[in-house]
């Protein structure tokens, strides 16, 4: 049987699910808020550890966005739990955010999650849902690759911005080679706006355009994205 991804811009689908933290409805679990739901292969094993740790550190980032975590893979509660208390005690690292228990894969299962390499394991992979349950970006790494955290906070951040001033968000941003920290503006759809484009902002043509925003927002964003290694 095929494995069906949901798609961006769909609402994420209702589980209900087993976590560290207790029962949970997903997604009214995180109602008016955004989350992270991001799957690991497995519990004990060295990259999802080194995972867990990075984004135990960056979890008052992730709230200052609004954004709340939440793990899956098809370990057990107890072995999730064991886990948790085997990074804390070996690494002084608390992980904040509950784990969702799917020992019979139906999580994974109805997310698109199970490897096709094991048939069983979950891969590693990143749900970006926003406060009103749409998917708004969807990750896939390999086994053999760790995340990059701030990348992540970036884009919940950058996509936050976008809902917020309408823009669309260059390469990299806010280190964008073309237009530094600058958005960009989305291109006209008619002929009668496109040679305006010119007169009303900066850029290289009518459909390549960019604005300011506001400065503090983007030092905000700087000091969320930046890498912890403490």
């Amino acid at each position: 049987m095929p494995i069906t991804i949901p798609s961006i811009g769909e609402k994420f689908p209702e589980l209900n699910v087993v976590t560290t933290h207790g029962p949970m409805k997903l997604p009214d679990a995180f109602k008016g808020r955004w989350f992270i739901l991001f799957s690991h292969p497995a519990d004990f094993t060295p990259v999802c550890t080194t995972e867990f740790v990075s984004f135990a550190k960056h979890y008052d980032d992730f709230k200052k966005l609004n954004t709340e975590l939440i793990g899956l893979s098809v370990d057990s509660d107890i072995s999730h739990i064991e886990w948790v208390t085997w990074i804390e005690r070996e690494l002084k690292v608390k992980i904040p955010f509950p784990i969702i228990a799917d020992p019979l894969g139906n999580v994974a299962k109805a997310l698109g999650l199970i490897h096709a390499e094991s048939g069983t394991a979950t891969v590693r992979a990143v749900f970006i849902v926003d406060d009103k349950a749409v998917i708004r970006a969807i990750l896939y790494y390999p086994l053999e690759l760790g995340r990059n955290i701030p990348e992540i906070l970036r884009m919940v951040r950058s996509l936050q911005l976008i809902d917020k001033y309408g823009a669309v968000m260059p390469a990299n941003w806010p280190y964008n080679e073309l237009i530094g920290e600058n958005v960009l503006n989305p291109p006209p759809h008619n002929v009668e706006e496109a040679p305006k484009r010119l007169q009303q902002y900066k850029g290289y043509a009518w459909w390549l355009t960019y604005r300011e925003i506001p400065k503090n927002e983007v030092e905000e964003t700087k000091q969320i994205i930046r890498i912890r290694i403490e």
